[in-house]
């Protein structure tokens, strides 16, 4: 029997990997697809998640991928009006090809086993754990675990999603992602608004620039249908993006999308199993703190798993603490964050807004930490692992080139 299984090797699963089996647990880390691979994201580490990754034994290790430094954010309405804000601090700005690979990799160099490519399809409570059924192209097989996480994202496979299913009445949207070389801007975070959505544009490792949008269906109808049309059509429907991108040229291998995104599923930290980053809830991606919010979810549960494991606590009181500490760090800033996106993907509530934030400085620094969580100083922040407990990262990770058309 493994000590824990954990579904996803995204940032807040092979984060929590990386802890748990530096601390000597026998860890199993599953990822569907194999890594790595590009993903439909902000790649966004907002300030608040500089003190997780201390905490989490993984400064180092994101440190040595030479992320992006930014310290503002610009929000650009369709009608031109700007407004530019301080982030309480440095946020970085990393691919998630790049990090996805690199924390996956710390995990197994601490002592997990990784397997790829390799899918789960139901997790079941059983008497004294769970058995954990999983699918590959080997076949089907079976695992016990005494303990398993869900960190695979916010759109799991049937078998993993909570109970009930909420009935899908909300309206969905869909997310498109590509990166750009070329590009001549600050080195800060820009959000422009449309009709039916916004996009982000932002620096990240190598040169890049990292360009992600949300966008309502029929919107997405509207550009065209494709990820392709979409990106083309943004440029059009804002012309301060349309400046910004003169002569940045597309990486197409770095095109992807994702449908459908549900920004208001109702919170779920806890469903048999603990859920983790947008397995549990989704925050607007337009508040720029979803990673931080993964690496922060995995930091507040590690110590409850290894106070489980060692008998220390019950289930029943893991499931407690660990719901209890979730709804005191994320219920407000979700709740405000979709608050915000709805009045922003109002026009003439958004030029409102913007301009009154140019007026109020203290409203827009209040809506920016009101949408994230506490920042924390370095410095008071406590190692999960002590240092001699794993290895070394102050070092370039080797990140396997994808060839265009393989991601």
């Amino acid at each position: 029997m493994r000590d824990v299984v954990i579904v996803g090797a995204g940032l807040a699963g092979s984060s929590l990997a990386h802890v748990l089996s530096g601390l000597g647990w026998d860890v199993l880390l599953i990822e569907r697809r194999q890594l790595p691979h590009h993903k439909v994201c902000g790649e966004f580490l907002s300030p608040e998640s500089q003190a997780s990754l201390w905490a989490l034994g993984l400064h180092d290790t994101v440190a040595a991928l030479r992320p992006s430094v930014m310290e503002h954010a610009r929000l650009v309405s369709r009608r031109g009006v700007s407004l530019r804000v301080p982030l309480p601090g440095p946020a970085w700005g990393v691919s998630r090809f790049a990090l996805d690979y690199a924390l996956a990799t710390a995990a197994r160099e601490s002592g997990a086993e990784v397997q790829q490519g390799v899918t789960v399809s139901s997790v079941t409570a059983v008497d004294h754990g769970y058995t954990v059924s999983l699918r590959s192209l080997e076949g089907t097989s079976m695992v016990q675990a005494r303990a398993v996480v869900v960190a695979c994202g916010r759109n799991p496979l049937p078998g993993l999603r909570p109970k009930p299913v909420t009935p899908g009445t909300r309206p969905t949207y869909v997310g498109v992602k590509c990166h750009y070389v070329d590009v001549t801007m600050p080195s800060q975070i820009d959000l422009f608004l449309f009709k039916g959505g916004y996009v982000g544009l932002s620096p990240i490792e190598n040169g890049r620039y990292n360009l992600c949008l949300l966008t309502t269906r029929a919107a997405f109808r509207r550009a065209g249908g494709s990820a392709g049309a979409m990106l083309d059509a943004v440029t059009r429907w804002n012309p301060a993006l349309q400046q910004q991108l003169a002569g940045g040229q597309p990486v197409l291998d770095t095109e992807v999308s994702v449908a459908p995104v549900d920004t208001g599923v109702p919170a779920v930290p806890w469903d048999t199993v603990a859920r983790l980053g947008d397995a549990a809830v989704m925050i607007p991606p337009l508040c720029g703190d979803g990673m931080a919010m993964a690496l922060r979810s995995a930091e507040i549960c590690a110590p409850l798993i290894d106070d489980f494991l060692h008998e220390r606590i019950t289930l029943a009181t893991w499931q407690e603490q660990y719901s209890a500490a979730w709804q005191q760090e994320f219920a407000r800033p979700v709740r405000i964050g979709r608050w915000l996106q709805a009045l922003l993907a109002r026009a003439y509530l958004s030029d409102s807004l913007l301009a009154l934030g140019k007026v109020l400085p203290a409203l827009s620094r209040y809506l920016v930490q009101a949408t994230r969580g506490k920042l924390r100083p370095q410095e008071i922040v406590l190692p999960l692992v002590q240092p001699s407990a794993t290895q070394d990262r102050n070092r370039m990770i080797a990140i396997p080139v994808v060839q265009e058309g393989d991601a």
